[in-house]
């Protein structure tokens, strides 16, 4: 599978505009022969809405919804968008479009509420971690904070998953004498995912500024035993592509059994005792 990784800064609240511009991007991507494309949390937003949430029309969503099936027919899209499932009620969701079709809808489950953020003030939080098929892929999708919780991986790799998708709107913080740490943060998740269970790992996050807040960019591929294998630069946009070779998987399971020797009967006994102790 031949993957496009677009970080790219949306405009704020503009959903035509950002619309425009990944219609742009599976175009190109489609002409040089990519299989898949990823695009950023709330790619077809933007981050910071507030208020200006509610001056999305549920209409304007679903026409976009309706032309981003139609540019799934040649290549698979993730795309991130609040949506407004019943009347009031938004969800910050990425959407696996295939085939003319929406294949998955995941529902971000952490919402960071502190600081600079302030997504419990307008999303309703998702409940489940549930896989999809990509292709001959099991997939799953992680949205920015979740990430940070390797136990949300954990549970992908339980479902015997293929590949992460992990798209974010991440700042860039933590100034120290190698840059930013919040960098570093993501990459050596990167790392764990891939190496520790044997993942496919897509990391897709935004540039640019909003509110005055600086978004990092440095998305990147991290290949099943092997980590990090394509990097993007940081801070600017840019398109990175990967290859994913399905036998990585394999290869990398066999080398080091970890899925085989689990002990899930074992993590779910001390999972209810320490929840009930």
């Amino acid at each position: 599978m031949k993957v496009r990784i677009v970080q790219f800064s949306p405009v704020l609240g503009d959903i035509e505009a950002n619309f425009n511009y990944h219609k742009s991007k599976v175009v190109e991507a489609v002409n040089d022969g990519q299989n898949l494309i990823v695009f950023p949390e709330l790619s077809l937003s933007g981050y910071h809405m507030k208020d200006i949430i509610y001056d999305i029309s549920r209409d304007s969503i679903d026409k976009i919804l309706v032309k981003m099936m139609a540019l799934s027919k040649d290549i698979d899209i993730v795309a991130g968008l609040p949506l407004e499932e019943s009347p009031g009620i938004f969800y910050n969701s990425a959407i696996y479009f295939s085939g003319g079709q929406i294949i998955h809808n995941h529902r971000k489950v952490q919402l960071p509420n502190f600081g600079m953020f302030e997504e419990e003030m307008i999303f309703r939080a998702g409940e489940r971690f549930m896989t999809f098929r990509a292709g001959n892929l099991t997939a799953g999708i992680l949205i920015c904070r979740e990430i940070l919780f390797p136990v949300n991986a954990y549970l992908y790799y339980l479902q015997n998953t293929d590949l992460i998708i992990g798209i974010s709107n991440s700042p860039h913080r933590g100034m120290g004498p190698e840059g930013f740490s919040s960098h570093k943060l993501w990459e050596r998740l990167g790392e764990v995912f891939s190496i520790n269970y044997h993942q496919n790992y897509i990391f897709c996050n935004r540039t640019g500024f909003e509110d005055g807040i600086g978004f990092g960019g440095g998305s990147f591929f991290a290949a099943p035993g092997k980590g990090i294998v394509n990097m993007g630069k940081y801070y600017e946009e840019q398109c990175i592509d990967c290859e994913i070779d399905e036998s990585d998987t394999r290869r990398a399971r066999i080398g080091s059994n970890y899925l085989r020797d689990e002990k899930t009967d074992i993590i779910l006994k001390e999972l209810n005792r320490i929840i009930h102790d």
